[in-house]
């Protein structure tokens, strides 16, 4: 699971209020090395919430991001690039996600998440 996906996500079970965002417990983390690609981080910069991904790095034992992005670093290739590392190469291959509302835990297996709800847990489940 790249740090990317991990921004958007978010648990469903029924007595969340948000389930955003997870919180990550990771055990092995992969690094990747793949093209960097200006265009691509530029434009998901403007959709990523830049402090659950302070934190989501955090707990993946990255520090190096700052806690807000400052105006001018939005074209400073260097830190799109340190970006692009970020949110593309890190990989959690396996560990946990947790729903901060709930405590409700989530195994990433193969840098797949398993969000499979048990029916009590599902708001319109019907028998």
């Amino acid at each position: 699971m790249k740090l990317l996906t991990h921004n958007h996500l978010r648990s469903n079970v029924r007595t969340a209020t948000t389930g955003y965002p997870l919180i990550i417990t990771p055990t092995e983390i992969r690094v990747t090395d793949t093209e960097y690609n200006d265009k691509f981080v530029k434009h998901v910069m403007q959709n990523v919430n830049w402090p659950v991904l302070v934190q989501a790095a955090s707990q993946c034992g990255i520090t190096t991001l700052p806690p807000t992005i400052p105006p001018n670093l939005t074209s400073d290739t260097s830190f799109l690039q340190a970006l692009h590392h970020v949110l593309v190469n890190v990989n959690v291959v396996s560990g946990v996600l947790k729903c901060p509302d709930t405590g409700r835990e989530f195994s990433i297996r193969d840098g797949i998440c398993d969000f499979m709800l048990e029916e009590e847990e599902c708001e319109n489940v019907k028998i």
